[in-house]
């Protein structure tokens, strides 16, 4: 990924959430299925993401794993993902009729194979009206550093793409 493509992946959710979101029940339905499906992942509520999760969903991870719904709902099945904490920093949504996107950013705990993690990850969440209920169809996740000190040195070298 270029080192454009790359920033603008981190900063679209952080500049989105600063930027006033329109109101309406639209907008107010897709935050909360978001929500809602945070809320299942931490509790592992298989049956709230099956009608969360789109079946052709593609979901990608901020270290470039991508998985379709079946084997997201594997890994946290087996154990070999385990959501601990995800809380919500900002949000911010838009609707296009039967298409939503949501930018947020969120503290996440996670186990991945049994090593424990926090991080702080900027995402956008893509949904479809289907039945009449907003599900997942496409999601991209990428880490969030920290902050860099005003004294700081500048990084030596090149920027790996």
């Amino acid at each position: 990924m270029s080192r454009i493509a790359w920033l603008l992946t981190l900063l679209l959710p952080l500049a989105a959430a600063a930027a006033p979101a329109p109101g309406g029940d639209e907008v107010r339905a897709l935050l909360a299925a978001d929500a809602a499906r945070l809320q299942a992942m931490v509790a592992l509520d298989e049956q709230a993401l099956a009608g969360a999760l789109a079946d052709d969903l593609s979901y990608g991870h901020a270290g470039g794993q991508v998985d379709s719904k079946a084997a997201l709902l594997e890994s946290m099945r087996n154990g070999s993902l385990r959501y601990r904490r995800l809380d919500t920093r900002t949000a911010s949504a838009r609707s296009y009729g039967c298409l939503g996107v949501v930018l947020a950013t969120v503290d996440v705990e996670v186990e991945v194979h049994g090593r424990r993690q926090s991080l702080l990850l900027g995402y956008t969440a893509s949904y479809a009206r289907r039945q009449d209920r907003w599900v997942l169809v496409a999601y991209q996740s990428v880490q969030v550093p920290p902050p860099v000190a005003a004294n700081a040195a500048p990084v030596a070298g090149p920027i790996a793409h």
